[in-house]
């Protein structure tokens, strides 16, 4: 039967409006298991309409919920996490019983902080392997040269060219991570002014130009006549366009092409580097963005793995979005930003 020595009804008005504003689920119950108090939050989670009045068993369905519920209705208060969705959802189920038989039930979603928490480790590894390896490779030339090779003009300029190549590959990766770092934290503000869509194209494809001619690589421009505009920190932008090209040059063979260009509509414009190389595999186009992310062998030579993410937070920076298609291995790859039209 119910207590009528519970919280009170002001008690209750007060505890909703704390509770409405924390992004934990909170169901209330009194001692016959009816729902005295549900925030917004439990609402969603259970999107049933209107919990108040109802009885827990009719609005919770999760067997081990029920489990720790009936639990602390006997004296034993339950805190656990459980996953769903095969690992992809992590929940904390916390039951405790309150005075006068209430009983109170919060679950928290843990999904976001799990996925963090992976990253992170995912991260520190990444890093890790990419230190180790030319770190490992300096070490073993220095001891070569200690063990004589430095007597040798020939071989000693040969490991000295190759200890200035892992230097200048790791100082790369020191300052792709310091720049991602600031840009992760916001510590990096924009500098926007108001620019051409299709002078930013063009004035990357006149940069990189020499590049691409030493690859044997056909460099093109395809800008539309609408005149669009867009406001944007110049400098970001032409490193975000500089990296997309490199990469559709380096992952293009010989006689190969890569074309830049724009498409605007009312309230965007799209920037795109279109290349007719490798090709990326459909299930690396998700992940492609990501810290460290190399997708197969053939795009794995070279690079800190940091470029694109580098310029998705670039992107994003901006409130735009960037994306990649491909028809897959051997058919090419289209990478587009797609701005706020400012004109």
């Amino acid at each position: 039967m119910s207590h009528s020595s519970g919280p009170s009804d002001a008690d209750l008005d007060r505890l909703r409006a704390l509770l409405a504003e924390l992004p934990d689920a909170i169901v209330v119950a009194d001692g016959d298991d009816v729902i005295r108090l549900a925030n917004p939050a439990a609402v969603t989670l259970y999107a049933s309409g209107d919990l108040v009045g109802r009885r827990l068993v009719e609005v919770v369905r999760d067997h081990e919920i029920l489990e720790a519920i009936d639990a602390a209705r006997h004296g034993r208060d339950t805190d656990r996490e459980m996953e769903r969705d095969g690992g992809r959802r992590v929940l904390r189920i916390a039951a405790k019983r309150l005075e006068a038989g209430d009983l109170m039930l919060t679950v928290q979603d843990l999904s976001s902080l799990r996925r963090l928490e992976t990253q992170r480790r995912d991260f520190v590894a990444n890093v890790s392997h990419e230190l180790r390896t030319p770190l490992s490779a300096l070490k073993v030339m220095v001891e070569t040269l200690r063990g004589g090779a430095m007597r040798d003009p020939e071989a000693a300029s040969d490991f000295l060219a190759r200890i200035d190549h892992e230097v200048d590959g790791l100082t790369e990766l020191v300052g792709d991570l310091l720049a991602l770092t600031r840009m992760e934290s916001d510590d990096d503000a924009l500098d926007l002014a108001d620019m051409d869509a299709a002078d930013l194209v063009r004035e990357a494809a006149v940069r990189l130009e020499p590049l691409a001619a030493r690859a044997q690589i056909h460099l093109t421009t395809a800008t539309d006549a609408s005149g669009a505009r867009v406001r944007v920190d110049q400098a970001r932008i032409a490193q975000v366009l500089a990296n997309l090209v490199h990469n559709a040059i380096k992952f293009t063979p010989a006689g190969g092409s890569v074309t830049l260009g724009t498409t605007s509509t009312q309230s965007e414009v799209t920037l795109f580097v279109r290349d007719t190389g490798a090709g990326i595999d459909p299930a690396d186009l998700e992940r492609i963005f990501e810290r460290f992310f190399k997708s197969d062998p053939s795009r794995a030579s070279g690079g800190t793995g940091l470029g694109l993410a580098i310029a998705k937070h670039a992107v994003q920076a901006h409130g735009g979005t960037i994306g990649a298609t491909s028809g897959g291995r051997g058919q090419g790859a289209t990478f587009t930003v797609t701005l706020p039209r400012s004109g």
